[in-house]
């Protein structure tokens, strides 16, 4: 099968595809399986490749007002936006390995888990407004200083973040601009009246991440969903052993691994037909749909340019995409508030006319009110 057609096919299913575009941020994030947001701007330039009509304030209002999204870790212990009903899935499936750095703290330090339990009840009652972290750490200070705990700060900050992993607060920035961050934490069902973050055990969890994985970036590789996930081989063979029936697996030319896509999926690629005109769009930096695959990732890029658009660690940096593949980088001047470009060879004006066209309708998202530089007018 095309590869260029797979890939073509990814792109449609994650509202990067002209034409496939959406209007509901919950949407594209079920569709991605949650908005990469280790920086802060990541998710809020993610959804201008996926909208028409998008305004930063949209993503903001969807977590805080509107409460369809929670920004928690999940993935590889790393910060996502993701919907309320898909919140215990990812949550569920990752606890264990984001709470392994806690577990061994407090074993070394002889912390029990009576008394955090005792402190997770006592905080509930107490806690009814968001807090800063340093407000609820004193709380917890409090407590130590009647245990007698040693290293009490240090304690502090890891108990604040045990509770934080297991769902007990949630995240909240409470800054005005969306560009930056001023950190609060709130008893998340107190704040998210809807969620349910227990409602999978483990081991179901992760079945269904599996799952979900496989129909959301399918086809894809196991090695691609075990570096995503973090999740092990073993449990990942074991699942789609046993769902066998509903997954398709099958090869791509230059590729060793198999390669796994849902039955029901398959049959829409086999009759999907390719876009009849040339495209080109701006990816953010961490951008999910290239950090969803890391074995079969240079499919986005030719191989000599890989360790442009990858770095040393494995991130994407933020991409130019010219029909399915990335043809260059770009960057955004904070202090001027405009994009600048990097192209990893020459490529046509006609190439460059469009990029720069969706450069500047970016920018007029991001920031509608900005005012035009001189370096902008002669860009």
């Amino acid at each position: 099968m095309d590869l260029n057609l797979i890939n073509e096919y990814i792109l449609m299913k994650h509202n990067i595809l002209p034409g496939s575009q959406e209007s509901n941020i919950v949407d594209i994030a079920r569709n991605h399986l949650g908005l990469h947001s280790a920086r802060i701007m990541t998710p809020y330039t993610t959804l201008c490749s996926r909208m028409h009509e998008y305004k930063p304030e949209m993503l903001t209002s969807q977590l805080y007002e509107e409460k369809n999204i929670i920004k928690m870790r999940c993935m590889r212990t790393t910060l996502h936006m993701v919907p309320i009903d898909m919140a215990s899935i990812l949550h569920m499936a990752t606890l264990n390995l984001r709470l392994a750095e806690c577990n061994l703290f407090f074993k070394r330090n002889n912390i029990s888990v009576e008394f955090i339990e005792d402190l997770r009840g006592e905080l509930v009652e107490a806690i009814y407004e968001p807090l800063f972290s340093h407000e609820i750490e004193e709380m917890i200070l409090k407590k130590m200083d009647f245990m007698g705990i040693e290293l009490k700060k240090e304690c502090a900050k890891k108990i604040l973040k045990y509770f934080w992993e297991k769902g007990l607060f949630c995240y909240i920035n409470v800054a005005v601009n969306w560009e930056s961050e001023e950190r609060k934490y709130a008893i998340t069902k107190r704040f998210y009246s809807d969620i349910n973050l227990e409602q999978y055990d483990a081991e179901r969890a992760q079945e269904l991440l599996i799952i979900e994985y496989i129909k959301k970036f399918g086809p894809a590789t196991i090695k691609d969903l075990s570096w995503w996930s973090g999740l092990s081989i073993k449990n990942i063979r074991h699942v789609l052993n046993e769902h066998k029936k509903n997954i398709i697996e099958f090869q791509i030319a230059g590729f060793e691994s198999e390669f796994y896509i849902l039955a029901s999926e398959f049959q829409r690629l086999e009759q999907y037909k390719p876009c009849d005109s040339e495209w080109v769009t701006l990816l953010a930096y961490e951008d999910p749909s290239l950090k969803g695959y890391y074995e079969s990732r240079y499919r986005y890029v030719d191989e000599k340019n890989y360790n442009l658009l990858f770095n040393q660690i494995g991130e994407v940096r933020a991409s130019i995409l010219y029909n399915g593949k990335a043809i260059g980088i770009w960057e955004w001047d904070k202090k001027n508030k405009h994009i600048n470009l990097h192209y990893f060879s020459n490529p046509s004006q006609q190439i460059k006319k469009k990029v720069t066209e969706m450069k500047e309708h970016y920018e007029s998202m991001l920031f509608p009110n900005r005012q035009m530089s001189l370096f902008d007018s002669c860009f």
